[in-house]
C-alpha cells in the first residue's frame, strides 16, 4: 500500500517521512485512529516505505522487489501480530498460523476493524486475544538479524488485546535491539 492510497491524513504522511528523512524516527509508533479512519493503512504503508529499497520523497517507487514483497505482506523483516481465537480447543495460536487469512483480509478490507477481522476467521462469539505464545514467538522474531531491509519492523494491530500477556513484551518495547521499529 503506498501513501497516495491512504485517504486523506496528509499532515501526518508528511510528518512519518520527515522524521524517517531527518533520521529522527522512534523506535514505537502508535497509529491511533477512530475506526475506518485509515490507522492500520497508513502503518501498512509507512512500513512499506520505510523497506522500499527506491523511496521517493513522498512515497514508496511501488515498484523494488522489497516493496512488493511488503505490498504482499510477504516480505520477511514485517511481522504481523493481531488477535486470535484457537482453531479447537487446546490450540495455541501465534499469528503466524493466520497469516494467509490475514493477507486476504487486508486485500478486502483494509479499512475493517477488529470485529470484521474476528467474523473473518470465523471465530463466531469467541473473544480475540494476543496470547503469551504471540509474545514469546515476537521475542523470538525480534531477537533474529533483519534479513533483507535496513530495519525489523513489528506491526501489532490491537494491542490492547495482549492483556496481562503484554508484560512479556515491555523490556523489548522499551530497548528493543538496534534498527527494530514497532
Amino acid at each position: 500500500m503506498l501513501f497516495s492510497d491512504v485517504i486523506n491524513q496528509q499532515q501526518i504522511k508528511t510528518q512519518l517521512l520527515q522524521s524517517l528523512q531527518q533520521q529522527r524516527l522512534s523506535h514505537a509508533l502508535l497509529f491511533l485512529a477512530p475506526e475506518g479512519a485509515g490507522g492500520l493503512p497508513l502503518a501498512l504503508a509507512f512500513s512499506q516505505y520505510v523497506v522500499c529499497s527506491n523511496k521517493k520523497a513522498d512515497d514508496a517507487c511501488g515498484e523494488c522487489d522489497q516493496y512488493k514483497k511488503a505490498a504482499q505482506l510477504i516480505h520477511p523483516d514485517i511481522h504481523y501480530t493481531y488477535p486470535l481465537v484457537p482453531k479447537k480447543s487446546g490450540d495455541k495460536p501465534i499469528s503466524a498460523d493466520y497469516i494467509g487469512e490475514w493477507r486476504s483480509f487486508i486485500r478486502e478490507y483494509p479499512y475493517g476493524n477488529v470485529q470484521d477481522w474476528l467474523q473473518y476467521i470465523r471465530a463466531e462469539n469467541r473473544q480475540g486475544n494476543i496470547t503469551a505464545n504471540e509474545c514469546q514467538d515476537i521475542i523470538h522474531k525480534l531477537s533474529l538479524k533483519s534479513f533483507e531491509s535496513d530495519y525489523k519492523i513489528l506491526l501489532l494491530w490491537m494491542p490492547e488485546y495482549l492483556g496481562e500477556q503484554g508484560n512479556r513484551l515491555l523490556k523489548l518495547i522499551e530497548e528493543p535491539p538496534d534498527k527494530t521499529l514497532f
